[in-house]
């Protein structure tokens, strides 16, 4: 991303997720909020970009990017009955589970992002009426130039990881998962990473080339790309216990299991991860 300005994938990100719940025959993830605090300076620009996909693309696009933010719920509210009552979000954008979901007042959660990215959502947050809850705790950081254990982050909780690992270089990615994994046995990790173009079938180099090219436009390339068999490599090494990985169908048959139809590309693995 660009010094001195917000996340524009935060902002796209957040535009997806809103429109999937208005526009898709079945919805995992409620999230109009996060559309709401994209502001209407920013809105034209990004919803002209959207709309200019073919609807394909766009359909698999905005259910991917809510289908990830579920799975990353429900592992926090499942590790609710393991004492893992510490959320942390690694590259929050403009996530919203603080202020919709129905359990979020029985965590601490723990917003982390890069300075101008969360200066800017608090003041999205102010800028529609929307209270700053009181169990988050905000984290400036820059994970390129920050190390983790640089800050003061729980040792047993469920990390959100999520549309973060493409933006950075794999020797940064390595650290920080090294730095999770170094944490309290329990600790869970649900991260999200793009697959490499030999993976890819149609359907997904059309969404990965759409996607790409709008992210690369607004400063903030894709850096990182993995095959699945270099993402479970990847964990491992860093020292989680257990890997599994989530692609296009595993995800439809824990969701959408009436809907095998519903559009969903193969241009990223989702992994959750255990120590």
């Amino acid at each position: 991303m660009q010094p001195g300005r917000a996340s524009r994938s935060a902002m796209g990100s957040a535009l997806l997720r809103a429109e999937h719940a208005r526009e898709d025959p079945v919805c995992v993830l409620d999230d109009t909020l996060a559309g709401q605090l994209v502001p209407a300076s920013e809105r034209p620009h990004l919803e002209e970009t959207i709309a200019g996909w073919p609807p394909q693309v766009r359909r698999s696009l905005r259910l991917r990017h809510a289908l990830r933010a579920r799975v990353a719920e429900d592992e926090a509210v499942a590790g609710l009955s393991g004492g893992r009552s510490d959320y942390v979000l690694l590259g929050a954008g403009l996530d919203t589970f603080a202020w919709r979901h129905p359990r979020a007042g029985l965590f601490r959660i723990w917003e982390v992002d890069h300075p101008d990215t969360q200066a800017w959502k608090r003041a999205a947050l102010a800028h529609a009426g929307v209270a700053e809850a009181a169990n988050v705790r905000f984290v400036s950081a820059d994970l390129v130039t920050t190390e983790l254990q640089e800050t003061d982050l729980p040792g047993l909780a469920t990390w959100n990881w999520l549309g973060v690992t493409m933006y950075l270089p794999q020797s940064a990615t390595r650290t920080t998962l090294r730095a999770i994994a170094s944490r309290q046995e329990g600790t869970t990790l649900v991260a999200d990473f793009v697959c490499a173009d030999e993976e890819l079938d149609g359907a997904g180099r059309a969404v990965r080339s759409s996607a790409d090219a709008a992210v690369a436009t607004e400063g903030e390339p894709v850096l990182a790309d993995y095959t699945v068999a270099e993402v479970e490599s990847l964990l491992l090494e860093a020292g989680f216990r257990t890997v599994t990985l989530l692609d296009a169908d595993a995800l439809r048959a824990r969701y959408l299991p009436t809907r095998p139809g519903l559009c969903l590309s193969s241009s990223t693995v989702l992994a959750v991860a255990t120590v």
